[in-house]
C-alpha cells in the first residue's frame, strides 16, 4: 500500500520536472502549458483521495518555488481542483470517458478562473489579462487532453515476460 503512494509521489516529481524543464519550450504568446492540471485529474480518478491530495499539495508547493511571488497559490489551487473533481466524479462510473473529459474541462476552468482572480486583484482586471487568460485556458485544455490520455494509456500498459 505504501509503495503505491511512493510511486504516486515519484510520478508527481516526474510531471513536476517535465513541467519546469521541458514545457517552457512549448510557450505560445507568453503562455506556458501546465501539465500539472491533467496530472491532478489523473490522480483524483486513479488513486485514493487522501494520499492523492497530500501528493498534490507537495508537488504544488514544489511548483510554487519556481514562482516565489505567488508562493502557495498553486498548491492551494491544485487542492481546490482536486477536491472539486472528486465531488464532480462521484455520480459517474469509474471508466466513463465522457466524465473524464468533462473533468479536464472543469479542472482547467477552475484553475484559470482562480488564477485570473488572483492576477486581477494584483495587477487589475484588464482586457489584456482576460484575453491572455482565455488563450491560456484554450491552450492548456488542448495540452491537457493530450497529456491526460497519454498518461491513461501508459498507466494501462503491462509488462509481460515470457521465457522461451
Amino acid at each position: 500500500m505504501a509503495l503505491k503512494h511512493i510511486w504516486t509521489y515519484i510520478l508527481g516529481l516526474l510531471f513536476f520536472y517535465v513541467q519546469v524543464l521541458f514545457m517552457p519550450t512549448f510557450e505560445l504568446f507568453g503562455v506556458i502549458p501546465n501539465i500539472l492540471i491533467p496530472w491532478v485529474v489523473y490522480l483524483v480518478w486513479s488513486r485514493e483521495l487522501n494520499p492523492a491530495l497530500i501528493v498534490i499539495f507537495l508537488i504544488g508547493l514544489l511548483y510554487d518555488t519556481t514562482y516565489p511571488q505567488t508562493f502557495g497559490s498553486h498548491a492551494l489551487i491544485f487542492l481546490l481542483v482536486g477536491l472539486a473533481i472528486n465531488q464532480f466524479r462521484k455520480p459517474f462510473e469509474d471508466e466513463s470517458v465522457l466524465a473524464r473529459m468533462l473533468s479536464l474541462i472543469l479542472a482547467n476552468l477552475i484553475f484559470h478562473f482562480i488564477f485570473w482572480l488572483m492576477l486581477g486583484i494584483d495587477y487589475g482586471f484588464t482586457g489584456q489579462l482576460f484575453a491572455l487568460n482565455l488563450l491560456a485556458f484554450a491552450y492548456n485544455l488542448a495540452i491537457s487532453f493530450v497529456v491526460f490520455w497519454i498518461t491513461q494509456l501508459v498507466s494501462r500498459l503491462r509488462i509481460v515476460l515470457v521465457n522461451d
